[in-house]
């Protein structure tokens, strides 16, 4: 790209200085990969008008033969970016078939008259979007030719991490200049305005992989999170996958609780963006009435402050049809709150057709219709733009129990459960699987899976009615019907007939068949109400 010398152009916040190859956003210089910094001067100078595909990748990638979603990807990670200052967060444009073009007002600055030293940077502000790096993992086996896997699974967590709304990832390639090099974690922190750092290591002896992954607070240098990953070295594919999907649910939860924290503490009045972090913080516990009433008031006040905030609309209708698919709400006072939660899921998906959980919050809306069918396409859309994500998992083998498949079901549900083992919403998924091995005819294996959902979330209605269900049909009629007893001291509106989990006459005959052979005699032995 040519030299602007001393130019400055400001695109609504930012600052975007050619000759120092720097973005910045107030004080703070944002991340930006090289062909990502390009790519934003390229149609910067544009001043709106259109930069078609094939301009973009001569001028981005000059010399070099790539593929069109290299472009897309870039675009992507500059549209990431951008949504930081919501001013300007949807005017990064999509000419389909043609190319992009940046719609912003962009001022031309006649010098940079600012100082050029960052010397250090500060505590991230009230509302600025969590930054991550993943530094490429040290290889520690004695072959040096197992290079490759570490440096794979490091770019790998790091696309796998971008996915995640909410959270900015600084380019794998960026991270890449960091290879080999003994580095301070601070240093890197400040050198390129990251908060967080994920480190690794790898050792393959034998057959065996070990990975030992630690997410450090850049700024203090304290260890927030680490964990020790072993591994058939067999399967190499495999395991990055699964490790990959581990480390992205658990570092994600991990980032936001601590972000969120840092607002609290500041007891500053919050922005929209402020508030959806909260939100997103308080799913770190296991779900109940109490939690998702809170979250849903987060969200809701997020987006009355910001009416065009997709993850505020999204995780809103979460929050509220979730409080009924879960039985943790009568059926009168969700028929009220439900419009709220389509609605919200409807403006979500119009504002970002990419947003995963807006797809995952119009798949839960779909199962409280009972149209499990498109609940399905709706979850395997949210997966499709996440693949980690392991709700949008949880919820596709729900939607594939009430379709009578146990066998799509089981995979769902277990997929949903290697990808996040250990979460807070461990409870919900243990229910899908129990429902899944009660529809398949295992009713012991039901009893196991409903137990274990109920103490890992004591609080969670859909969970007692299962353990009291499954516990009848194994003929232990005595705890089948204590467990009935604490379902509806938690929910004494309870009725089996007004739940998810009831039979409709639209219904396929495999659910019918389940329904009256299983839950329905189930419930009767341990006194559920129907």
């Amino acid at each position: 790209m040519p030299s602007h010398d001393s130019e400055v152009f400001r695109i609504g916040s930012f600052l975007l200085t050619p000759a120092r190859r720097e973005l910045s956003l107030g004080e703070d210089a944002v991340p930006l990969g090289s062909r990502a910094f390009d790519l934003l001067l390229a149609l910067v100078k544009r001043r709106g008008q259109l930069a078609t595909k094939n301009d973009l990748m001569t001028e981005v990638w000059p010399g070099v033969a790539v593929e069109d979603n290299n472009l897309a990807a870039q675009i992507s990670a500059l549209r990431k970016v951008l949504s930081a200052d919501p001013s300007i967060a949807r005017m990064l444009q999509t000419v389909p078939g043609r190319g992009y073009r940046l719609v912003a007002k962009v001022e031309l600055l006649e010098s940079d008259t600012r100082p050029h030293a960052r010397a250090s940077r500060t505590r991230p502000q009230l509302g600025e979007t969590p930054t991550l790096i993943v530094l490429p993992f040290a290889n520690l086996s004695s072959n040096s030719e197992q290079g490759y896997f570490s440096q794979g699974l490091s770019q790998t967590i790091s696309t796998d991490l971008s996915r995640i709304a909410g959270l900015l990832v600084v380019s794998a390639a960026t991270a890449s200049t960091f290879e080999g090099r003994n580095v301070d974690v601070r240093q890197v922190s400040r050198e390129l305005g990251v908060r967080y750092v994920l480190t690794g290591t790898v050792h393959r002896s034998s057959r065996n992989v070990r990975i030992n992954a630690q997410l450090t607070d850049g700024e203090t240098g304290f260890q927030l999170w680490a964990e020790l990953f072993d591994g058939d070295a067999s399967d190499l594919h495999s395991l990055q996958d699964r490790i990959t999907g581990r480390i992205a649910n658990s570092i994600g939860r991990k980032i936001f609780s601590a972000a969120a924290n840092d607002q609290i503490l500041r007891n500053v009045n919050p922005t929209a963006s402020d508030l959806v972090m909260r939100g997103i913080a308080a799913d770190v516990r296991p779900q109940s009435l109490e939690v998702l009433q809170e979250q849903e008031d987060l969200f809701a006040r997020a987006a009355e402050l910001d009416p065009g905030n997709s993850e505020a609309l999204a995780r809103l209708s979460r929050a509220i049809v979730l409080q009924a698919t879960q039985a943790h709400a009568s059926s009168l006072k969700m028929a009220n709150a439900l419009s709220r939660g389509v609605s919200a899921a409807e403006r979500a998906i119009a504002i970002d057709p990419s947003n995963p959980v807006a797809h995952f919050a119009m798949g839960l809306v779909h199962v409280l219709r009972r149209d499990f069918a498109r609940s399905v396409l709706a979850n395997e859309a949210a997966i499709a733009l996440d693949r980690n994500f392991a709700l949008a998992h949880n919820n596709l083998g729900n939607s594939w129990v009430h379709l009578g498949d146990g066998k799509a079901a089981l995979r769902a549900i277990e997929t949903a459960l290697r990808l996040d083992p250990l979460g807070p919403q461990l409870g919900a998924s243990c229910t899908v699987l129990g429902f899944t091995r009660l529809l398949l005819g295992q009713v012991e294996e039901s009893v196991r899976c409903f137990s274990r959902a109920r103490a890992a979330n004591p609080m969670l209605p859909r969970a007692h009615a299962g353990v009291a269900i499954s516990l009848a049909l194994s003929g232990d009629l005595r705890a089948a019907r204590t467990a009935a007893s604490d379902l509806l001291e938690l929910a004494p509106h309870y009725r089996l007939s007004e739940t998810i989990d009831a039979c409709l006459p639209t219904s396929p005959p495999q659910y019918r068949d389940f329904y009256e052979q299983f839950l329905c005699p189930g419930a009767d032995l341990a006194g559920l109400p129907m």
